[in-house]
């Protein structure tokens, strides 16, 4: 290998190294502080590595912090639930419509794909007064249920957009074997698609996932209990009128981040293969 290749491999390897510690620095940064008091936080000879790691934040915000009798358990539960909902139906009805956008010719095709496509562009802050003066005429303010179908709502039109172009790079050749076996679309669907389709499936489903996780415009609008609250809301309760309880913010947060970072490694050659346009 001749010396300016050596060069241009180590520079790249530098330049790529910098760019993943700068992505990496906020939650080593977040972790960091979440093993600190509050009285460290705020002294002035703080360094990156806490003098005497403590795990005190998680013990208080897990177990003896509540705010009206809830806990933060109860707002990661609310949150699973009105997530995992939301996912597991926008993914089944999402699939569903983009397999019939890419594989069939029907009227309004296109138009349908152009509105699909247009809600994606308001943002929801434009949206947020008509959409709770609606929500509280029909009495569905303050249910974990309005949240999820709220939500549902919101991914499944940008996952059939999703759905829709990794369905086209799945060679129709795969199925029209099935269909000459007398197999229906419905069972193509189910036994040659789906199965086709675990790459794009797991990173839509995560994308969808996140979006709900991460939501606090959209639940603070809907809900009101404190018994009601996702984890989001949750969060802003820890700063106070009169105090912030930065030790427990950050430990809390470190909690709810960390399966969204293992998922997003685990999953990163499917988000990879998505993104490139399906399946090759």
């Amino acid at each position: 290998m001749s010396r300016r290749k050596v060069i241009k491999r180590i520079l790249f390897y530098l330049v790529l190294v910098i760019v993943c510690f700068v992505i990496l620095f906020p939650f080593l940064l977040l972790f960091s502080y979440s093993l600190r008091t509050s009285n460290e936080i705020f002294s002035l000879k703080i360094k990156f590595i806490p003098r005497n790691p403590t795990l005190q934040a998680y013990k208080n915000a897990l177990l003896t912090y509540a705010v009206g009798g809830s806990t933060f358990r109860t707002w990661i539960l609310n949150s699973l639930m009105v997530c995992g909902f939301a996912t597991v139906s926008s993914v089944f009805i999402s699939s569903l419509c983009g397999y019939g956008i890419s594989r069939f010719r029907f009227f309004g095709k296109k138009p349908l794909l152009f509105i699909i496509f247009l809600t994606q562009t308001v943002p929801w802050v434009v949206v947020s007064l008509p959409f709770y003066i609606m929500i509280s005429r029909i009495g569905m303010v303050d249910r974990l249920s309005s949240l999820a179908i709220t939500y549902l709502a919101i991914l499944t039109p940008v996952s059939t957009w999703l759905f829709t172009g990794f369905f086209k790079n799945i060679p129709l050749e795969t199925e029209e074997a099935a269909r000459i076996d007398g197999c229906s679309h419905l069972g193509v669907y189910y036994r040659i698609i789906l199965p086709l389709s675990v790459p794009g499936i797991s990173a839509i489903a995560l994308f969808a996932f996140v979006l709900g996780w991460s939501d606090y415009l959209l639940a603070s609008i809907i809900l009101k209990s404190v018994e009601n609250w996702t984890i989001p809301l949750g969060l802003t309760s820890f700063q106070g009128e009169h105090h912030i309880l930065w030790a427990e913010i950050m430990a809390m947060s470190t909690i709810v981040t960390i399966p969204i970072v293992v998922l997003f490694l685990y999953l990163q050659r499917y988000l990879i293969n998505l993104m490139a346009g399906g399946l090759k």
